[in-house]
């Protein structure tokens, strides 16, 4: 047995149920693994209005919805004329179909396309190396329990998107979040490592220098994680040992996640986990929500919930949209500024954003907001927005647009996962892919 594939097998658990382990082997493992292509599916809530959200074809200068992101406009790629076919022209019909691409589960169980993704990799985990298969996450998320607000769903269970940075990082992290904890788990995290080293002893036989090799690996990544204050190891492996701090959020409950004076520490930390995770290759797919529709939630800047305010005017729909575009601003900031690969991780990731409405005050699910970014590696041409209406065909997106022309978001999604490497993936209303538009044309 080979020490890489020993220290495989401790990466994706094959060798013990404890969750820990799998962090064990990572750092070895760092130097030897393959940059994969990840895959973030963003969704904000409440549709936009096409006219200030689009930049016209041709240009980079981005309209008052999108304007946070100008600094990014060169590695954007804007996607005008997408609609949600199938009826339900509601903010709840969207989130059930914006990452299945279907309108109900009359055309059978629901799989949104990250948890396809994650399927297909957990499958093949010995190869990719993954603990997780997709991860669910988001930002003032309080009212996704309902399915119908849900936007995940596995074989047509919905699935929260979790906005507690604490439970993200024990998720990620084994639950030994913000050094929280009296010793006890760490000992048992030790007596398990102990009796998997001594497993593995019978089973190797005369292999006693690849034995010793993994043993003093396994320790070295457990006492700079048990003693931070001394690490033997690098800045990125101790950040995918021990992950990103997430003290700043506290241990109360008081105010709320989703109160207006934490939203903004909430999506820093939450950003901070989205990342960790990806880069250190927990996992290699997401669906990450801001917010869900039809909520009460109030963004910074803004006297009003954002609901509320996608039904009144374009301007005062654009001040909590702002703060949306925002936020995503920041993330790919940070995605850039983490080495992944030859390149970064923004490099290596395709993000295509998602929403439950196409305009919010038309209440339609036609000219979704949607851009994507990212992708360079996955040859994916920026820089550019595209309007597919001249392209689109009449479809029923909703009661009051059934004869727009428009281009089906399914086959924007089963072309971000193809273009990923991925195999398995299917939506059943995709017709298509946007070969085209993504090779630098503008036609889909």
């Amino acid at each position: 047995m080979k020490r890489r594939s020993m220290l495989k097998a401790f990466a994706v658990g094959s060798t013990s149920s404890a969750p820990l382990l799998s962090l064990l082997a990572r750092s070895a493992m760092a130097a030897e693994q393959e940059s994969k292509l990840k895959t973030i599916f963003l969704f904000h809530p409440n549709g936009a209005v096409p006219e200030i959200f689009f930049p016209k074809p041709g240009s980079k200068n981005l309209p008052a919805m999108t304007a946070p992101l100008q600094q990014h406009a060169d590695d954007l790629l804007f996607l005008d004329g997408i609609g949600y076919a199938g009826r339900q022209n509601t903010h709840e019909g969207g989130t059930l179909k914006c990452l299945t691409g279907t309108g109900g589960p009359d055309i059978g169980p629901l799989n949104s396309i990250e948890v396809q993704l994650g399927k297909e990799d957990w499958q093949n985990r010995e190869e990719t190396g993954i603990t997780m298969p997709s991860l669910q996450m988001g930002v003032g998320t309080q009212w996704g329990d309902g399915a119908n607000k849900r936007v995940s769903f596995d074989n047509g269970r919905g699935l929260h998107s979790v906005d507690d940075p604490r439970i993200i990082y024990s998720q990620l992290f084994a639950g030994n979040a913000a050094g929280s904890g009296d010793g006890s788990n760490q000992q048992k995290i030790f007596s398990t490592i102990l009796a998997d080293l001594k497993r593995l002893q019978k089973n190797l036989g005369e292999v006693e220098r690849e034995r010793l090799e993994l043993h003093a690996d396994a320790m070295s990544v457990l006492d700079a994680k048990l003693n931070p204050q001394m690490p033997e190891m690098g800045e990125s492996n101790n950040q995918c040992s021990q992950g990103p701090d997430v003290s700043p959020i506290g241990n109360v409950s008081q105010p709320a996640l989703w109160a207006t004076s934490r939203l903004e520490t909430v999506s820093d930390l939450q950003q901070d986990l989205a990342v960790a995770a990806l880069s250190c290759n927990f996992t290699r797919t997401m669906a990450f929500s801001y917010g869900v529709s039809v909520s009460p939630i109030i963004v910074p800047g803004t006297g009003t919930n954002d609901h509320d305010l996608s039904h009144q005017s374009p301007a005062r729909h654009t001040t909590s949209k702002i703060w949306w575009m925002g936020e995503i601003a920041k993330l790919i900031t940070k995605l850039k500024n983490t080495p992944d690969g030859d390149g970064s991780l923004f490099d290596n990731t395709i993000i295509v954003t998602v929403s439950d409405l196409g305009h919010g005050n038309k209440h339609n699910h036609y000219r979704i907001p949607m851009f994507l970014a990212g992708g360079k590696n996955a040859g994916l041409v920026t820089g550019r927005s595209l309007d597919f209406r001249p392209y689109g065909t009449p479809k029923i997106q909703g009661d009051q647009n059934k004869n727009d022309p428009s281009i089906n978001h399914s086959d924007v999604l089963m072309t971000i996962a193809e273009k990923a490497g991925y195999k398995s993936a299917k939506l059943s209303t995709a017709v298509g892919r946007i070969e085209n538009a993504w090779a630098g044309m503008e036609s889909p």
